[in-house]
């Protein structure tokens, strides 16, 4: 008889081991996956903030490989990366709209926007999405008026 009860009792262990066994790896999972869920909310937000310039040094050259377009409320216009370095300028973000993806409404203050007649002038208020701003901001060497160095 107690053979039987030891194996009854054995039995009855191993099947509340396997339980709590699978009740953790069903928490992890959900865990897992709930923190991936919010990390990737997370990354939606990310961007540049309200204030952030974008300076383009005059004499700094600049491959002018590509284009962004650009809203001026009222008309189109185009940002190329090599005439606005060749003029000097910047770009100031305004405000940021939390959309998906955010949209940027940005001041651009400078000799000009691009060659020819897509040139958006010296003086303007653009609207961009956050990937042509960070095309920009990257072209120009980033966010911020200082130099930037890798380094001590």
């Amino acid at each position: 008889m107690r053979s039987r009860d030891h194996r009854q009792r054995s039995t009855d262990e191993a099947a509340e081991a396997n339980r709590a066994s699978a009740l953790t790896l069903a928490a992890t999972v959900l865990l897992t996956v709930c923190l991936c869920a919010m990390s990737f909310l997370q990354l939606e937000q990310l961007g540049p903030d309200v204030g952030a310039i974008v300076v383009f040094r005059p004499g700094v050259p600049s491959a002018d490989l590509w284009h962004v377009s650009a809203s001026s409320g009222t008309a189109t216009c185009i940002l190329s990366p090599g005439a606005m370095a060749d003029g000097g300028g910047s770009l100031i973000v305004e405000a940021r709209r939390m959309s998906s993806p955010p949209i940027y409404r940005v001041h651009w203050a400078g000799r000009r926007t691009s060659n020819g007649s897509g040139d958006c002038g010296h003086d303007v208020d653009l609207v961009l999405s956050r990937t042509d701003l960070q095309k920009l901001a990257n072209t120009a060497g980033g966010y911020g008026v200082g130099p930037k160095t890798l380094g001590p």
